[in-house]
């Protein structure tokens, strides 16, 4: 009997299912997608609360020594960049390059002023050196041999270049040098107003356009902020350009989905 009931536990010990505990499964790694980055070259950015965490860096390019970071004297480049925060929904990583001229602007300009085509140049190229997704541009260029260069050289290298297409009024664009030097990587960016007509004062595309990209979007009386954080609107090519880096960005982002 014995050895019966033995060998009966021992059929038991050998039919009985092996419990196997089951495998560890370690949690996903959390993925940082980093944030494009873009080049803002204007009159500098103030870290408004609105933008002290996505303002990460600024240049001066056109002082030395350089002028105080984020402290600009001018609301423009301030503007700028908050309506790219807005349309970018805070995913986006600013880089300021500030060019306006120390002296400040002459009597009757419109800041961001400089009178040089080098601190301009200078600043295209330290964003291309930067490795930026994208360079907003909106200024009024001179028609310069080195910052038509320096455009053509970051388009060349795959950096989006965004150019306002001026507020003259005219049935030609302005910045029409850098914009074809750059084409297809480069666009000029023209106002409308929230009907969907343009603007009085924005320069126009050509009846035929030829070796340039040509975009409209809205630019009268844009919601923005001045440098003290103090809700403001803007009108001009200036306003609508960081609206095309915006959609710049998410057509990007969705190509790659």
């Amino acid at each position: 009997m014995n050895t019966l009931f033995l060998s009966f536990v021992a059929l038991l010990e050998t039919v009985a299912p092996v419990v196997v505990p089951p495998p560890v499964v370690a949690p996903p790694a959390a993925v940082t997608i980093p944030r494009p980055r873009v080049a803002i070259i204007d009159s500098g950015v103030a870290k408004t609360t609105e933008l002290a965490g996505l303002v990460s860096a600024e240049y001066d390019m056109a002082s030395s020594p350089g002028r105080p970071e984020f402290q600009p004297r001018y609301d423009h480049g301030t503007m700028v960049a908050t309506i790219l925060a807005r349309a970018a929904h805070g995913q986006v990583d600013i880089i300021s390059l500030r060019i306006d001229d120390p002296a400040g602007c002459p009597a009757g300009a419109n800041p961001p002023c400089q009178p040089s085509a080098a601190p301009v140049a200078r600043a295209i190229r330290r964003a291309t050196d930067l490795g930026v997704d994208a360079i907003n541009i909106s200024l009024a260029l001179d028609k310069d041999p080195s910052i038509t260069a320096a455009i053509a050289d970051a388009a060349a290298k795959g950096i989006r270049v965004v150019l306002a297409a001026g507020n003259n009024g005219y049935d030609h664009p302005g910045n029409l040098g850098p914009a074809r030097a750059a084409y297809p990587n480069a666009v000029l960016v023209g106002a409308i107003d929230a009907q969907g007509q343009p603007w009085s004062g924005t320069n126009r595309p050509d009846a035929t356009p030829e070796g340039y990209n040509y975009a409209w979007q809205l630019g009268v009386k844009v919601p923005t902020a001045a440098i003290d954080g103090r809700p403001v609107t803007g009108t001009g090519t200036s306003f609508a350009a960081p609206l095309e880096t915006a959609h710049f960005l998410a057509s990007r982002t969705t190509a790659a989905r």
